[in-house]
């Protein structure tokens, strides 16, 4: 709730004029301190016993609340407490409506995808298709501490409008000013999907995002294969070629039954066990593939798959492989394993 309210009041910041609202309360104050004063001087002494007491009067007028502690008595101030009254009702139902209007003006804005990210670490999603709203779930429901997720797709209207963790903002995804918008430069990850499976615009994306952010973490998805070289070109991190995948799948589960589920397993975070990477730190270094392994499952209840060390994968190496500092383990687990210490 209080992230929710942060980000509205970071969005209110920039939409309202602050010169105007300044001179507003500016003008308020003055016209208050006016009639406290003239108030105080015209009201017998028993009624207001010093200009604090007026003042404060002023103020529980003004904003209708009228504790009935001090009081005119007079008719000048009377007519005072009538005009105060008047104004107070106008300045702080104006202040009130202004400020009402703004906020309805920045949830249109949110649901049309013009309001601009202000997030870091995030994760960009770029394009629109089938597929989109699947991974958006995966993601959400993943065990991490920034789940912020910035959606860039030509949609009319924010296809995730209750969720505060999905940042829609409309347009094109090789966009330059679109995918500043989305502060691209401060993003951790992006997932360029080939919503039109045309290969030409994901190359186009790519090389914007690596222009604009070469340190980040790009995925992109293709779906020819021989476009491959020209994403590795753009800086693309890991290329998944979509029909590749999902035929060679098939291929193994029709020779072994049930490899599907096992994978469907294995990249769902809903159910069952899933794939997670584990960096190894200095102190845990020179050890071999078979001692990690028994302790993972000894201790952990995880089953160490491979190695990741710098671009390469090592699935299954031999038992006396001696994992580095700075390799990444590749594990199956029920839940990611957070402290690692033999």
């Amino acid at each position: 709730m209080f992230n929710v309210l942060l980000g509205y009041f970071k969005r209110f910041k920039t939409q309202i004029d602050p010169k105007l609202l300044f001179r507003m309360l500016l003008l308020g104050i003055i016209i208050f301190l006016i009639i406290a004063f003239i108030v105080y001087n015209i009201e017998p002494q028993d009624q207001f016993n010093s200009l604090a007491d007026a003042i404060w009067w002023v103020v529980v007028t003004a904003t209708t609340v009228g504790y009935g502690d001090f009081f005119p008595v007079s008719v000048g101030g009377r007519l005072l407490a009538v005009v105060l009254m008047v104004l107070g009702i106008g300045l702080f139902g104006g202040i009130t409506a202004t400020i009402t209007d703004l906020f309805i003006k920045i949830e249109k804005r949110r649901e049309l995808g013009q309001l601009t990210a202000d997030y870091k670490g995030h994760i960009i999603i770029c394009g629109w298709c089938e597929k989109t709203s699947e991974i958006i779930r995966q993601i959400l429901n993943e065990d991490i501490e920034n789940k912020q997720i910035v959606l860039i797709a030509d949609l009319e209207r924010d296809p995730f409008p209750d969720n505060n963790l999905v940042h829609f903002i409309r347009g094109e995804i090789d966009d330059k000013e679109i995918l500043e918008k989305a502060n691209i430069q401060w993003a951790r990850t992006a997932i360029i999907l080939n919503e039109d499976n045309n290969d030409a615009t994901t190359v186009l994306s790519a090389l914007t995002i690596n222009s604009l952010n070469s340190t980040l973490y790009s995925i992109a998805e293709i779906s020819k294969e021989e476009n491959r070289i020209h994403l590795q070109n753009a800086g693309v991190d890991e290329i998944v070629v979509n029909n590749d995948i999902s035929s060679r799948l098939m291929v193994r589960t029709a020779f072994y039954h049930g490899t599907s589920i096992v994978f469907n397993e294995l990249l769902t975070n809903k159910i069952g066990n899933e794939v997670y990477m584990l960096k190894v730190e200095k102190e845990y270094a020179d050890k071999s593939f078979a001692e990690l392994f028994t302790y993972l499952k000894q201790k952990e209840n995880a089953i160490l798959l491979g190695l990741k060390r710098g671009d390469n994968v090592l699935l299954n190496p031999d038992n006396s492989k001696l994992v580095l500092a700075g390799d990444y383990l590749i594990y199956m687990a029920l839940k990611r394993i957070d402290n690692f210490c033999i």
